[in-house]
């Protein structure tokens, strides 16, 4: 009975360890595929396939310029409520607020670290 559960459990471990590692497959080659694909279903020319391919890619960098965007902004944001939090509070209590909010910074990070330590334990 234990081998049973025992095999059962290595092999359910090496079913999820297989789709993690099937899940972070190249990008750019799954791109490709999916482009050859469009291109036998659709029965595409190569200059089709040369213009859906351009044209992925300015969407993919007019997505990534309004990501930097959004983040420049979020950033602006943050360092305007900076400010007024140091107005509203007294000098002690604005250290003692800068102080909270990097130990809870650094305990993000570290959970970060976990996860992505953890994720790339179960890929290997």
């Amino acid at each position: 009975m234990k081998k049973l559960i025992l095999s059962a459990a290595f092999l359910g471990l090496g079913v999820f360890g297989f789709a993690q590692t099937t899940a972070k497959a190249d990008h750019s080659q799954k791109k490709a595929e999916h482009l050859q694909k469009l291109k036998q279903e659709l029965n595409l020319t190569d200059a089709q396939v040369a213009q859906l391919k351009a044209l992925h890619e300015s969407k993919a960098a007019e997505r990534k310029a309004e990501m930097t965007a959004k983040k420049e902004d979020r950033m602006q944001k943050m360092k305007e409520n900076e400010a007024e939090m140091q107005k509203i509070l007294t000098p002690e209590q604005y250290k003692k607020f800068q102080e909270l909010k990097a130990k809870k910074m650094a305990e993000r990070k570290e959970k970060f670290q976990d996860r992505k330590s953890a994720n790339s334990a179960i890929v290997k």
